[in-house]
Protein backbone atom coordinates (compact mmCIF):
# COMPACT_ATOMS: atom_id res chain seq x y z
CA UNK A 1 0.00 0.00 0.00
CA UNK A 2 2.66 2.68 0.80
CA UNK A 3 4.48 1.47 -1.79
CA UNK A 4 1.97 2.62 -4.49
CA UNK A 5 1.02 6.00 -2.69
CA UNK A 6 4.96 6.78 -3.29
CA UNK A 7 4.79 5.75 -6.88
CA UNK A 8 2.12 7.86 -7.28
CA UNK A 9 3.57 10.89 -5.65
CA UNK A 10 6.72 10.54 -8.08
CA UNK A 11 4.91 10.18 -11.11
CA UNK A 12 3.06 13.19 -10.00
CA UNK A 13 5.98 15.19 -9.38
CA UNK A 14 7.98 13.55 -12.68
CA UNK A 15 4.23 14.99 -14.28
CA UNK A 16 4.92 18.39 -12.75
CA UNK A 17 8.55 18.87 -13.66
CA UNK A 18 7.82 17.88 -17.57
CA UNK A 19 4.78 20.29 -17.08
CA UNK A 20 6.92 23.11 -15.79
CA UNK A 21 9.88 22.21 -18.70
CA UNK A 22 7.79 22.55 -21.44
CA UNK A 23 5.65 25.87 -20.30
CA UNK A 24 5.95 28.50 -17.37
CA UNK A 25 5.41 27.17 -13.60
CA UNK A 26 2.64 29.53 -13.18
CA UNK A 27 0.64 28.34 -16.25
CA UNK A 28 1.34 24.56 -15.26
CA UNK A 29 0.22 24.79 -11.95
CA UNK A 30 -2.93 26.58 -12.92
CA UNK A 31 -3.39 23.92 -15.31
CA UNK A 32 -3.46 21.10 -12.74
CA UNK A 33 -5.89 22.81 -10.48
CA UNK A 34 -7.83 24.16 -12.93
CA UNK A 35 -11.07 21.11 -12.52
CA UNK A 36 -11.10 21.68 -8.70
CA UNK A 37 -11.45 25.30 -9.58
CA UNK A 38 -14.94 24.67 -11.44
CA UNK A 39 -16.37 22.15 -9.45
CA UNK A 40 -18.55 25.54 -7.90
CA UNK A 41 -21.02 26.51 -10.29
CA UNK A 42 -20.20 29.84 -12.00
CA UNK A 43 -16.92 29.71 -11.27
CA UNK A 44 -15.76 29.35 -14.88
CA UNK A 45 -17.51 31.89 -15.79
CA UNK A 46 -16.34 34.19 -13.28
CA UNK A 47 -12.93 33.39 -13.94
CA UNK A 48 -13.39 34.30 -17.71
CA UNK A 49 -15.34 37.13 -16.96
CA UNK A 50 -11.69 38.68 -15.17
CA UNK A 51 -9.38 38.05 -17.78
CA UNK A 52 -12.01 39.91 -20.09
CA UNK A 53 -11.58 42.98 -17.54
CA UNK A 54 -8.33 42.57 -17.17
CA UNK A 55 -8.34 41.65 -13.16
CA UNK A 56 -6.25 40.28 -11.05
CA UNK A 57 -7.45 37.25 -9.64
CA UNK A 58 -6.63 38.80 -5.79
CA UNK A 59 -7.38 42.65 -5.16
CA UNK A 60 -3.88 44.50 -3.91
CA UNK A 61 -3.61 46.08 -0.85
CA UNK A 62 -3.65 49.37 -2.37
CA UNK A 63 -7.42 49.76 -3.10
CA UNK A 64 -8.41 49.31 0.43
CA UNK A 65 -8.56 52.64 2.55
CA UNK A 66 -6.47 52.12 5.82
CA UNK A 67 -8.61 51.09 8.89
CA UNK A 68 -7.61 51.81 12.64
CA UNK A 69 -7.68 48.23 13.24
CA UNK A 70 -5.66 46.96 10.37
CA UNK A 71 -3.09 49.75 11.19
CA UNK A 72 -2.79 48.65 14.54
CA UNK A 73 -2.51 45.64 14.06
CA UNK A 74 0.71 46.39 11.50
CA UNK A 75 2.19 48.47 14.33
CA UNK A 76 2.10 45.88 16.63
CA UNK A 77 3.99 43.92 14.59
CA UNK A 78 6.51 46.51 13.33
CA UNK A 79 7.04 47.65 16.83
CA UNK A 80 8.10 44.68 18.12
CA UNK A 81 10.46 44.15 15.33
CA UNK A 82 11.48 47.54 15.72
CA UNK A 83 12.27 47.05 19.87
CA UNK A 84 13.83 43.67 19.01
CA UNK A 85 16.44 45.18 16.58
CA UNK A 86 17.06 48.14 18.51
CA UNK A 87 17.90 45.94 21.68
CA UNK A 88 19.86 43.31 19.94
CA UNK A 89 21.06 46.34 18.14
CA UNK A 90 22.04 48.02 21.65
CA UNK A 91 23.51 44.76 22.92
CA UNK A 92 26.16 44.55 20.26
CA UNK A 93 27.20 48.40 21.00
CA UNK A 94 28.25 46.57 24.43
CA UNK A 95 30.57 44.36 22.60
CA UNK A 96 32.36 46.90 21.02
CA UNK A 97 35.44 49.02 22.13
CA UNK A 98 34.03 51.68 25.04
CA UNK A 99 30.82 49.78 25.82
CA UNK A 100 27.28 51.23 25.49
CA UNK A 101 27.61 54.09 27.64
CA UNK A 102 30.48 55.34 25.80
CA UNK A 103 28.39 55.39 22.62
CA UNK A 104 25.78 56.78 24.61
CA UNK A 105 27.97 59.61 25.94
CA UNK A 106 29.14 60.59 22.25
CA UNK A 107 25.73 60.81 21.23
CA UNK A 108 25.55 63.44 23.74
CA UNK A 109 28.29 65.48 22.60
CA UNK A 110 27.07 65.02 19.19
CA UNK A 111 23.38 66.03 19.58
CA UNK A 112 22.39 69.88 19.33
CA UNK A 113 20.73 70.08 22.40
CA UNK A 114 18.67 68.51 25.26
CA UNK A 115 15.02 68.37 22.62
CA UNK A 116 16.37 66.94 20.24
CA UNK A 117 17.95 64.26 22.30
CA UNK A 118 14.87 64.21 24.30
CA UNK A 119 12.89 63.84 21.17
CA UNK A 120 15.21 60.85 20.00
CA UNK A 121 14.54 59.20 23.41
CA UNK A 122 10.75 59.87 22.76
CA UNK A 123 11.16 57.96 19.65
CA UNK A 124 13.64 54.78 20.82
CA UNK A 125 11.17 54.52 23.33
CA UNK A 126 7.63 54.71 21.78
CA UNK A 127 7.70 51.20 20.04
CA UNK A 128 8.08 49.37 23.32
CA UNK A 129 5.53 51.39 24.98
CA UNK A 130 2.95 50.96 22.21
CA UNK A 131 3.94 47.38 22.26
CA UNK A 132 3.23 47.13 25.74
CA UNK A 133 0.07 48.97 25.99
CA UNK A 134 -1.08 47.04 22.65
CA UNK A 135 -0.17 43.51 24.62
CA UNK A 136 -2.60 44.27 27.53
CA UNK A 137 -5.15 45.43 25.00
CA UNK A 138 -4.42 42.24 23.61
CA UNK A 139 -4.76 40.22 27.08
CA UNK A 140 -8.26 42.41 27.66
CA UNK A 141 -9.45 40.17 24.44
CA UNK A 142 -8.01 37.38 25.33
CA UNK A 143 -11.23 37.42 28.33
CA UNK A 144 -13.70 37.76 25.83
CA UNK A 145 -14.13 41.31 26.09
CA UNK A 146 -13.70 44.37 23.89
CA UNK A 147 -14.54 43.02 20.53
CA UNK A 148 -17.74 45.70 19.63
CA UNK A 149 -16.16 47.50 16.66
CA UNK A 150 -16.69 51.02 18.96
CA UNK A 151 -14.51 49.16 22.05
CA UNK A 152 -12.46 48.13 19.39
CA UNK A 153 -11.78 51.74 18.27
CA UNK A 154 -12.17 53.40 21.47
CA UNK A 155 -9.35 51.05 23.02
CA UNK A 156 -7.36 51.66 19.96
CA UNK A 157 -6.82 55.19 20.36
CA UNK A 158 -6.64 55.33 24.15
CA UNK A 159 -3.53 52.50 23.34
CA UNK A 160 -1.71 55.03 21.13
CA UNK A 161 -2.95 58.20 22.92
CA UNK A 162 -1.48 56.25 26.44
CA UNK A 163 1.79 55.13 24.04
CA UNK A 164 2.58 58.28 22.88
CA UNK A 165 2.34 60.16 26.62
CA UNK A 166 3.96 57.82 28.41
CA UNK A 167 7.20 57.83 25.61
CA UNK A 168 7.53 61.16 25.99
CA UNK A 169 7.37 61.19 29.99
CA UNK A 170 9.73 58.56 29.91
CA UNK A 171 12.06 60.25 27.72
CA UNK A 172 11.60 63.81 29.94
CA UNK A 173 12.40 61.73 33.36
CA UNK A 174 15.56 59.63 32.00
Amino acid sequence: HYFIQSNLRMSYTVRLCQLTSHSSALSSIRALSAPSEYKVPGTEKFFKKQAVYGRPLSPHLTIYKPQLTSMLSISHRGSGIGYSILLYGGTLLTLLPGGFSHYVALAEQIAPGNGVITAFKAIVVLPLVYHTCNGFRHLAWDTGKGFKIAEVYKSGWFTVGVSVVLSLLMALLL
